[in-house]
C-alpha cells in the first residue's frame, strides 16, 4: 500500500507544481499523470472524478502547508516581523526553484470553469484563512478589526499578484517591494 500512497501523493504534487506552472485549464490528466511517472490509468485509481478531485487535493496539500505556515507565524510573531517571515516563504515555496513562480490556490480558482464552483469555493475558504491568521496577528497586536481585515487581504492580495510579477519579470523582486511598502502599515 506504501507504493500506492506514494503514487497518489506524487501525482498531487506533480499537479500543484504544473498547475503553478501552466495553469489549471491547461493542465490535462494525462500530463499529471506522465510528471508523476505513473500510468495514465492509475490516476483514475486514485482519483476517480478526475482532475476536479486531483485539483481538490492539491489545494488541501497547499493549504495544509502553506497555511500552516502562516498561522504558526502570524501566531508566534509582532505584525512586521510575520509578514517577513511570510513573503520569505512565498520566496522559498512559491517563486523559487525550477519551476515557475505561481500559487497553486491561485491557479485553480482562475482556471476554475463555470462548473467548478467547489473548487473555488474551496480557493475562497484558503484564502480567508490566510488572511483570518494575519488578520488576528495585528488585532492582537493593537490594530482595529477593519484595518486590520484591510491590511490582512492586502498582504494576500498582494503577495499572490507579486508572484505573476516574479514570473513576467524573471525575479523576486516584487516579494521584496510588496514587504517594502506593507512595512510602513506594520
Amino acid at each position: 500500500m506504501q507504493v500506492a500512497r506514494d503514487t497518489r501523493r506524487q501525482m498531487i504534487e506533480q499537479a500543484a507544481l504544473l498547475f503553478r506552472g501552466r495553469g489549471y485549464g491547461a493542465t490535462g490528466i494525462r500530463e499529471i499523470a506522465t510528471s508523476a511517472g505513473a500510468h495514465r490509468g492509475v490516476i483514475y485509481h486514485h482519483f476517480p472524478r478526475g482532475k476536479t478531485e486531483v485539483a481538490e487535493e492539491v489545494l488541501a496539500a497547499t493549504d495544509a502547508t502553506v497555511g500552516a505556515y502562516i498561522e504558526s507565524w502570524c501566531t508566534a510573531q509582532q505584525p512586521l516581523s510575520a509578514m517577513r517571515a511570510i513573503i520569505a516563504g512565498a520566496k522559498m515555496i512559491m517563486a523559487s526553484g525550477e519551476h515557475p513562480p505561481g500559487c497553486p490556490v491561485a491557479a485553480i480558482t482562475i482556471g476554475a470553469g463555470p462548473d467548478d464552483e467547489a473548487l473555488r469555493e474551496a480557493a475562497r475558504a484558503i484564502f480567508e484563512r490566510w488572511q483570518h491568521a494575519f488578520r488576528d496577528c495585528l488585532r492582537r497586536n493593537g490594530t482595529p478589526d477593519h484595518e486590520a481585515a484591510n491590511i490582512a487581504t492586502l498582504l494576500i492580495a498582494g503577495i499572490e499578484g507579486a508572484l505573476v510579477l516574479c514570473r513576467a519579470e524573471g525575479s523576486n523582486a516584487p516579494l521584496d517591494r510588496v514587504a517594502a511598502a506593507l512595512e510602513p502599515l506594520l
